[in-house]
């Protein structure tokens, strides 16, 4: 159900894979260049020495990326027609700065791109609006929530193509980034399931959390195909004004 969350922090991480291998960022960031005969371990140095960084957002000398401690997420819709509609705000999430790169296979001149990620724990809290219908019992709250999720992991695909433009350069686009992600362990605890009914409330939220697998294996797909959208908009509007040759210098 909270999937956004972990693909949220994956993406991101992501992103940031490609921001490390620009040449005008701070001179504290060394960027990778094409003909390194090790192109994806100097990358997964890069972005392992900014770790600290990247927890803030604060790359220095001005530079910015989106704060991975916390990260902060609103306005999450999901729906399934009437047997699951939630919306989900003011999210708080802990731990995304914990990442770990599993595998990167990177191709400068295809600016093809395969990560494997994981994110060990995240806790996170917020607010929720929520009408499930699980086991023919029919689950309704709004109120606040909090939880964790423990060894989630993400496939990422990014793929990419050199665009021409009338001055003689060739600038980055990105044209596709579908993911694919897992979760072993996910808890949810909802207040005020059935009105604040304390008995009902923690029947649903038993049920919930005993039968995860029902819900995410429907949620998940369309989280994945929206969440792979609306950050190849923000991949592509990071790398607006970059060059190839910027992105992966010689």
């Amino acid at each position: 159900m909270f999937a956004a969350e972990r693909c949220c922090s994956f993406l991101i991480v992501a992103v940031t894979l490609f921001h490390m291998c620009l040449a005008n960022l701070p001179p504290s960031i060394v960027p990778c260049h094409r003909d390194n005969p090790d192109l994806n371990n100097c990358i997964i140095k890069a972005v392992e020495d900014l770790r600290p960084l990247l927890a803030t957002g604060e790359l220095g000398e001005g530079y910015r990326s989106p704060p991975l401690e916390p990260l902060y997420l609103d306005n999450i819709e999901l729906g399934r027609g009437r047997q699951f509609e939630a919306v989900f705000s003011e999210m708080v999430v802990k731990g995304g700065s914990n990442f770990i790169i599993n595998k990167l296979s990177a191709n400068a001149s295809n600016l093809s791109f395969d990560l494997v990620l994981t994110l060990p724990r995240l806790d996170f809290t917020g607010k929720y609006f929520m009408k499930l219908n699980i086991l023919l019992l029919d689950i309704q709250g709004r109120g606040n929530m909090r939880g964790y999720c423990e060894n989630a992991k993400a496939l990422v695909k990014i793929r990419g193509v050199r665009v021409p433009m009338p001055d003689g350069l060739e600038y980055v686009r990105f044209t596709r980034l579908p993911l694919k992600i897992n979760i072993d362990v996910f808890k949810l605890h909802l207040d005020n399931l059935f009105n604040g009914d304390r008995i009902l409330g923690d029947v649903g939220n038993t049920i919930i959390n005993d039968n995860q697998d029902l819900y995410l294996s429907e949620i998940i797909p369309g989280l994945e195909r929206g969440l792979s959208k609306k950050f190849l908009d923000i991949a592509n509007m990071m790398m607006a004004n970059t060059t190839f040759d910027e992105m992966f210098p010689l």
